[in-house]
């Protein structure tokens, strides 16, 4: 379960394995790259050695893989826009958490002093290496070494975020002006993540989130808002996801970096419980474009 499929993103950091793709914005129209795109969960490269000591099947590990994401966004060079994806699964290592949050419960033997160990993520098992998949199901048979967690943040969580900080400054500099860099969390959700909405509550496609108003102005909710509503799909806001470590880490309005966390309902274009995409994606990935298109030129 090794397979990586093709992406039109530009293939940097040969180690282990291709641990990220970046697209810098290469042969953008002048003063239009603005706009950065993060998908820090669409990874499903699962490494052999992980698959042998997880209790959970191959298949049972990409629940919490945010599936087809990264090719639903599927940038073309044309677009001109920055982005960043994780290659390796999320259940391997989390790129959407602080390096710190980590698990007393997983991992042998002494943490950093400065550890988030107490943090509600960690707390629920789902730290920077995660110990479960869900609340009743646990990844691993035995604990991990600190040597093994740091091994995993070396080969991607610090790559991942250097290179985020990296096209963010390049996507300031390349404006001639002063309106903000817009960065976009693209993640989707479990249907079942919506289950708690009151009997006849709609319940969203789109989950828009941006802690509730701290990292990016209502200005860019409405214009997102307003595209996909207009593709008819139902749009929440903050809840149930308000947006995590990534739009609330680098969203500074304040300093010019507008962040936003967009969640997909999985039913709308895969099966779950197969992890394969239905007609639905190609329906999604037209709207995406459109959105890409409407935040490139506003």
């Amino acid at each position: 379960m090794s397979a990586v499929e093709t992406s039109p993103w530009h293939l940097v950091h040969h180690v282990e394995h291709t641990p990220l793709v970046v697209r810098p914005g290469i042969g953008a129209p002048a003063g239009a790259s603005r706009v950065v795109y993060s998908l820090p969960h669409s990874g499903r490269y699962y490494p052999e050695s992980f698959i042998a000591e997880a209790r959970q099947s191959p298949l049972g590990l990409r629940a919490s893989e945010d599936a087809f994401v990264d090719d639903m966004v599927g940038l073309s060079p044309e677009l001109g826009v920055y982005g960043v994806a994780s290659r390796y699964a999320r259940a391997f290592c989390d790129v959407n958490r602080s390096a710190l949050e980590l698990d007393a419960r997983l991992i042998r033997g002494d943490l950093p002093k400065a550890a988030l160990s107490l943090s509600a993520r960690v707390k629920a098992g789902f730290g920077v290496i995660a110990r479960r998949l869900s609340v009743d199901q646990d990844i691993y048979r035995q604990p991990l070494d600190m040597a093994e967690v740091n091994r995993r943040l070396d080969l991607i969580h610090r790559p991942y975020h250097y290179a985020l900080r990296a096209l963010l400054s390049e996507a300031k500099l390349a404006r001639s002006d002063s309106a903000p860099v817009l960065l976009i969390d693209w993640h989707s959700m479990p249907s079942a993540a919506l289950n708690h909405f009151r009997a006849g509550e709609p319940k969203p496609d789109i989950v828009l989130g941006n802690r509730h108003g701290e990292t990016c102005s209502d200005g860019l909710v409405r214009k997102v808002r307003g595209v996909l509503e207009g593709a008819g799909l139902r749009v929440g806001l903050n809840k149930p996801f308000a947006g995590g470590y990534i739009v609330e880490t680098y969203g500074r309005p304040q300093a010019g970096i507008e962040a936003l966390q967009i969640e997909i309902n999985r039913a709308l274009y895969m099966d779950e419980a197969l992890v394969t995409p239905h007609a639905g994606a190609e329906r999604l990935k037209g709207i995406f474009r459109t959105l890409t298109e409407k935040l490139i030129t506003s």
